[in-house]
């Protein structure tokens, strides 16, 4: 029998579910610590007919981002968003970055604004719960089991956001050891600034469950926390003070504890980590990306996305909260 259900979503790090959209530099301008991003058609209906038309349109033809000098007066009166830079140093980073550097992807939203997809809930549930459920000796014979039946008993709805506009611009980068067990890091080049839920942000929506799902919510959880204890090594080893701090903070609490969305990297997607990585060596092996990482002698995978807070390496995108509530 199918039970309506109200599921509820908290935002603990900075999280991006996105749409497939990104902001092209042509489209938006950094002034007054926030990204304003133009409404074109409400540009280019108000320049029509007029002299500065023909010099907007030669401008977005030849321009990699739009110059302030020229068009800032623009950010002020045609700005159909404006979204807050987590930090005002993000300014001139964003000024220093090459232009394809600051195509910025954003969170998805439908018809009535920013929503949660429930198909990243599901699919990080279902990641989770086969990881918690599959056994290294069930590795080898893993195309013959099925993800199919994980979740049968749910039906979700997609999420809307319960508080207001809580979205930043976060400054993104990836974290490498140089050696393997040292504690130095270098930093890969192509940053990424990216529009993420703010920690605190809360989205709810509602659907059916059929059974009793605590167990499963307790599996996937536990599979997460490993996931994040990984992740607090890696503060730990590597000195970075601000992350271990954030990550502390990220606890599972009530509910299940989830990586979702943009960012989460290779331990977020696969269940072929810990001890059942070994037994997944034969199939990672035959794709090359993997067959050169596993064959060195840095931890497997051995990267990390880190995003800035304050102006330094600060927390990881993808952690919330996810809890359910049976109606009556």
């Amino acid at each position: 029998m199918s039970v309506p259900i109200r599921w509820r979503l908290t935002v603990l790090t900075p999280t991006l579910v996105g749409d497939g959209k990104r902001l092209a530099p042509i489209d938006y301008m950094v002034w007054k610590d926030q990204v304003n991003v133009l409404d074109q058609s409400l540009i280019f209906r108000r320049l029509a007919g007029t002299p500065r038309m023909e010099g907007y349109l030669a401008e977005l033809g030849r321009a990699r981002r739009l110059e302030f000098k020229s068009w800032g007066g623009y950010a002020q009166s045609y700005a159909v968003r404006r979204i807050p830079l987590e930090d005002p140093g993000l300014v001139a980073l964003w000024e220093q970055a090459k232009d394809e550097e600051i195509f910025i992807p954003t969170f998805c939203a439908g018809p009535s604004g920013k929503m949660m997809p429930a198909t990243a809930l599901k699919g990080a549930l279902k990641t989770a719960l086969l990881s918690a459920r599959t056994t290294p000796e069930q590795m080898g014979s893993f195309r013959n089991q099925s993800a199919a039946k994980l979740l049968r008993g749910w039906r979700l709805g997609d999420g809307t956001p319960e508080t207001g506009d809580s979205y930043r611009v976060y400054y993104s980068r990836i974290a490498a050891p140089v050696k393997p067990g040292g504690a130095e890091l270098r930093w890969k080049a192509s940053p990424t600034f990216v529009e993420c839920a703010a920690p605190g942000t809360v989205f709810s929506g509602r659907g059916t469950v059929t059974g009793e799902w605590a167990e499963d919510f307790a599996a996937a959880s536990q599979q997460a926390e490993a996931m994040l204890a990984r992740q607090r090594e890696f503060a730990s080893v590597h000195r970075l003070g601000k992350l271990q701090q954030n990550l502390a903070g990220v606890e599972a609490g009530a509910g299940c504890l989830l990586s979702v969305g943009w960012g989460g990297g290779f331990l977020s997607k696969s269940i072929a980590t810990g001890p059942r990585l070994a037994a997944a060596r034969a199939v990672l092996d035959s794709v090359p990306g993997y067959r050169e990482a596993l064959a060195t002698a840095f931890a497997f995978p051995k990267s990390q996305r880190v995003l800035y807070v304050g102006g330094e390496p600060g927390t990881v995108p993808g952690w919330v909260r996810l809890e359910y509530q049976k109606l009556s």
